[in-house]
């Protein structure tokens, strides 16, 4: 006689292959999501660059308190860059991390 019966062995089973379905929908949902962030990143990668290459050309034409705010302004722009880097990373990564654990649970069902 064996651990579980039949009907808890069955059951055992659906609830894992709900399981891996479940983790598939969230695949799918985090790659759509990564998608759209890397096309919405890859629209907006050179606007850091181009703007910094504009306040450069202006640079001499603005007044000391207008260079500085312009120059802090540039700063904050290339940390909003960054950020928006870090989260295109973060979903990759998020994806990754969520195909591993799929295939892990595909693993123990099997």
């Amino acid at each position: 006689m064996g651990l579980f019966s039949k009907k808890e062995k069955e059951l055992i089973l659906s609830l894992g292959k709900n399981n891996v379905q479940l983790w598939k929908e969230a695949v799918k949902e985090l790659e759509e999501l990564h998608a759209d962030v890397q096309t919405a990143y890859e629209d907006l990668d050179t606007l850091t660059d181009d703007f910094q290459e504009f306040v450069e050309s202006i640079h001499h034409k603005l007044s000391a308190s207008e260079q500085t705010k312009i120059t802090a302004f540039v700063k904050k722009l290339g940390k909003a860059d960054k950020c928006a880097r870090i989260a295109v990373r973060d979903v990759r990564d998020a994806i990754r991390n969520t195909k591993k654990r799929l295939k892990e649970t595909q693993r123990d069902i099997i």
